[in-house]
């Protein structure tokens, strides 16, 4: 037995209270009737303490009950293994392709359902599915939650310990950035695809792509081949500051990706972006070599704040050291773990100002690190219209598979939890011993005959 609130069991020091009532028993005298009292002298009052027990029985009930009340204040409870052998399985399908699933699997599914396994809807609820719904056929409504967050979000729903079955593919888009951390063993059965190839067309940054997908890649390929205008940055590093070297590689990727010609600190033409690198203010020179409705990413300067937090961009956390206190309204774009703002961005002078309130240093944080880093910076050098869109990967066509490997790696993390634990509490239990201990005393209390003194 454990308790969840220990400081309550300092009530037991209640216990003293019966005790000093049963020791310190008061006898009232009684008064006699005589005929007559000439011959009596005045005597002065008189009572009769006694210290010693009389009534075992009602010290011990009452001392009982105080103590099962301080018990209650501690909250009790018993913690209890729960193995998943011994706990009802899961089968998890998406409704939509139970059907198919049931038709290609009936041999495994029957003999899980045999052994006393419950069918669930792999959607948000995880309703109870029967096989009179492998008759319906029911069409997709909208995008679902990616695995990742609806395996997390089962543990709400199934039986600690339990073993899961879960019929799905294993489609890269719908995996999300983390593994799941899971309290029940999952075994995931695969299910083969017949549309393992497609294709769509795309298009970013005023340019249309061809995208062809396999589940081992995706390739893309520029349909529209007419030379576009080359994009002009200019890039101002203050002496000591080495952080342009983290940029200029990432401009290069991005130049490779999206096959646009990138031009760097072009003295001839005004810039269509300007990266100020320095804690100085940025100057009207720099800002005017800037062409009209350009934009602008400038170092912020302030009080440096050392934090143990993370950049938050695209769903992603990326380990944060160092930032630079923001006061500033600006639209957030980049946040930290507490929603500070990292990157915001305003309109101002004919200019789309990126301020950012950390650094391209290692030092400060580890986005030069990240593969992240190209992607984000992309909207901001190539300025789509619809940059929040950007990211091939997550096209509902993409047919990518997880590797090997990876599949690996899913199943030792999912497999982990083969027996968790769960408190039981034990509140009813000492609630009613205590009205039957309260009961039993006042029986008692009132039974007992008081002691008359014999005239």
């Amino acid at each position: 037995m454990q308790f969840l609130y220990p400081i309550g069991l300092l009530a037991l020091a209640g216990l003293i209270i019966p005790l000093i009532i049963h020791l310190w028993n008061v006898k009232q005298g009684k008064t006699l009737k005589i005929g007559s009292i000439a011959l009596l002298g005045e005597s002065s009052r008189a009572s009769s303490k006694s210290f010693k027990i009389n009534d075992w029985l009602l010290l011990l009930l009452r001392c009982l009950l105080l103590a099962l009340l301080a018990f209650l204040l501690a909250r009790p409870y018993l913690e209890k293994i729960i193995s998943g052998k011994n706990r009802t399985g899961w089968i998890l399908v998406d409704k939509t392709t139970f059907q198919q699933v049931f038709n290609s699997n009936k041999k495994s599914i029957d003999s899980l359902l045999k052994k006393g396994y419950e069918i669930h809807d792999f959607n948000v609820g995880f309703k109870s599915l029967t096989l009179k719904d492998t008759i319906l056929n029911e069409t997709k409504q909208g995008d679902s939650l990616s695995y990742t967050a609806l395996l997390s979000a089962a543990n709400q729903f199934v039986p600690p310990g339990a073993e899961v079955y879960f019929f799905a593919d294993h489609r890269l888009n719908r995996f999300g950035n983390e593994l799941p951390t899971l309290n029940y063993k999952l075994n995931w059965v695969s299910l083969n695809r017949t549309d393992t190839l497609s294709s769509w067309i795309t298009s970013y940054a005023g340019k249309k792509y061809e995208a062809k997908s396999n589940p081992s890649s995706t390739t893309y390929e520029a349909l529209n081949s007419a030379d576009e205008s080359p994009i002009n940055i200019t890039i101002h590093e203050t002496s000591g500051i080495t952080d342009s070297k983290y940029l200029i590689a990432a401009l290069k990727a991005i130049e490779s990706f999206t096959k646009r010609k990138i031009i760097i600190n072009a003295a001839a033409e005004k810039a269509t972006i300007g990266f100020w690198l320095s804690d100085n203010p940025v100057s009207s020179a720099f800002r005017s070599s800037i062409a009209s409705d350009g934009a602008l990413f400038q170092y912020e300067k302030g009080k440096v704040v050392v934090t143990q937090s993370t950049i938050n961009i695209y769903g992603r956390h990326i380990k944060l050291s160092k930032r630079i206190a923001s006061t500033g309204q600006a639209e957030k774009i980049w946040t930290d773990g507490f929603g500070n703002a990292i990157l915001t961005n305003e309109k101002a002078d004919s200019l789309h100002i990126f301020h950012f309130y950390s650094r391209f240093n290692p030092q400060w944080n580890e986005l030069v690190w990240d593969g992240l880093f190209v992607k984000a910076l992309m909207p901001i050098v190539i300025r789509a219209e619809n940059s929040t869109d950007f990211g091939f990967e997550y096209n509902p066509a993409d047919q990518r598979r997880l590797s090997v490997q990876q599949k690996e790696v899913t199943e030792i993390t999912k497999t982990e939890a083969t027996k968790t634990t769960q408190n039981e509490s034990l509140g009813i239990t000492f609630w009613i011993a205590a009205l039957l201990i309260f009961v039993t005393e006042r029986i008692l209390s009132f039974r007992k005959k008081p002691n008359y003194v014999k005239s």
